[in-house]
């Protein structure tokens, strides 16, 4: 299974000495991704804890939709 998890976040460009950065829509889900990416040995990660709910009210911050 191990394998398998890194072989999928490898597939989106995640390293084990990448920064990551993960999101969802409120925070909650995204950490998940983080427990599992530490237990892959990554290092540098960081949820967003407010996630979408916070970010897409702000309308000055980028995001693409569509």
């Amino acid at each position: 299974m191990q394998n398998r998890l890194a072989a999928l976040f490898k597939a989106v460009g995640v390293e084990p000495d990448s920064r990551v950065v993960i999101y969802c829509g409120g925070g909650i889900a995204a950490t998940l991704d983080a427990f599992v990416l530490h237990q892959l040995g990554c290092d540098d990660i960081t949820v967003y804890d407010n996630s979408l709910n916070e970010w897409a009210q702000d309308l000055h911050l980028p995001m693409q939709t569509g």
